[in-house]
């Protein structure tokens, strides 16, 4: 049995295309595995700078969340990545998913946002091998695999579609952040669930926003989130690595 979308979903004025992506169950049963938070990724580690944001009186309940965490959907890191796993998921030859590898890194603000990054990519793709994955050109000597480049190489290579992808791979580190912060503002476990079902739609649109864009469209406006990942580093009381 599977699951096949044929609608076209409205976010506010939006309209979002959901192409014909055909899923059977066993993929998709591999796609919630992955992307779990159980996943042995370490991401319950990082913070992606919110830690410094929460401290500096930028994040402090459910909306400066969702406001904080919808930029970088729009305009900042997240959209990256989402460009990233687009990318990847695409490329179907070694030579081309080093090469994101090293645009990845190349993005990354701060040397924590680079360990981030390549950490939590490394410790997915040592998980997928579990199960078999061949990533081509993994193994290539001095390559660090970013995270979002890590996503859309195997999850490409499991028979994943695109858009479920994106998705996926954005609820995923969208639902990490608001972990973290349900530790750093604090905030309890329903306002969090009301941070995640807030955003939903700034997933969705960022995701729908990233179509047809390539390395070319790659950039961001998030300056306070970058500086938030630089301060972080020599912030004296931490919870997290980043």
């Amino acid at each position: 049995m599977g699951i096949t979308t044929t609608t076209i979903m409205t976010m506010g004025t939006a309209r979002i295309p959901i192409p014909d992506l055909p899923v059977d169950d066993a993929t998709l049963a591999r796609l919630l595995n992955w992307l779990s938070p159980a996943f042995p990724t370490g991401g319950f580690a990082y913070s992606h700078g919110l830690e410094w944001a929460v401290q500096a009186g930028d994040v402090t309940d459910v909306a400066t969340l969702v406001d904080w965490i919808g930029d970088l959907l729009s305009c900042g890191s997240l959209r990256n990545d989402l460009i990233l796993v687009r990318a990847a998921w695409q490329a179907r030859d070694g030579a081309a998913l080093v090469s994101l590898t090293r645009i990845g890194c190349a993005l990354a603000s701060s040397r924590e946002r680079w360990e981030e990054t390549t950490r939590q990519g490394e410790a997915f793709l040592r998980g997928v091998a579990v199960w078999g994955v061949e990533i081509a050109g993994r193994g290539t000597p001095g390559v660090a695999w970013p995270l979002p480049v890590a996503h859309g190489a195997a999850l490409g290579a499991c028979g994943a579609g695109e858009h479920h992808t994106l998705v996926a791979s954005a609820s995923a580190v969208t639902a990490g952040l608001v972990s973290a912060a349900v530790r750093l503002v604090p905030l309890g476990q329903t306002d969090a669930l009301r941070a995640l079902a807030a955003l939903e739609r700034p997933i969705a649109a960022a995701v729908a926003a990233t179509q047809g864009q390539g390395i070319a469209d790659l950039g961001g406006l998030c300056f306070r989130a970058d500086l938030a990942a630089m301060h972080h580093e020599t912030q004296e009381t931490r919870l997290f690595r980043t």
